[in-house]
């Protein structure tokens, strides 16, 4: 009895559950298809895009720039600059122990006056700490 009510209900609906899976897979299918051909047109239209706009400089602005560059290195303060690292070096080297704040507070101040000393048309070789070349 129990066999022919199930066999009544599935044939009440039509489909069977082959059918049905099938039916799933194919929508799965198709809606996976759209995706990934959704994914190569954008990345079709950024790639040729970024081409489209990519800047094209001539040999006169090439050289300003890495003249530009050399000056900005040219006037950076190296010796504030190895200053620094060695103090790091030496702070990760000691163990830390609390500084009071009026000792951060003097430092603070003495860092700050060497750096208005440090003006940006001041010599390079005092900045380096060399010799003139």
């Amino acid at each position: 009895m129990a066999r022919d009510w199930a066999n009544q209900g599935r044939g009440k609906l039509g489909c069977s559950y082959k059918r049905t899976t099938l039916i799933i897979c194919a929508i799965n299918i198709v809606v996976a298809l759209y995706v990934l051909r959704s994914l190569y047109g954008s990345l079709y239209l950024y790639s040729s895009r970024d081409s489209y706009h990519a800047a094209k400089y001539t040999p006169e602005q090439i050289r300003k720039m890495e003249e530009s560059v050399r000056i900005r290195k040219a006037a950076e303060p190296v010796e504030l600059v190895k200053l620094a690292e060695k103090l790091k070096k030496q702070l990760h080297s000691e163990e830390t122990a609390e500084v009071p704040q009026s000792l951060k507070q003097k430092i603070s101040d003495e860092i700050l006056q060497l750096l208005k000393g440090l003006n940006g048309n001041s010599n390079l070789t005092l900045q380096r700490g060399s010799a003139p070349v």
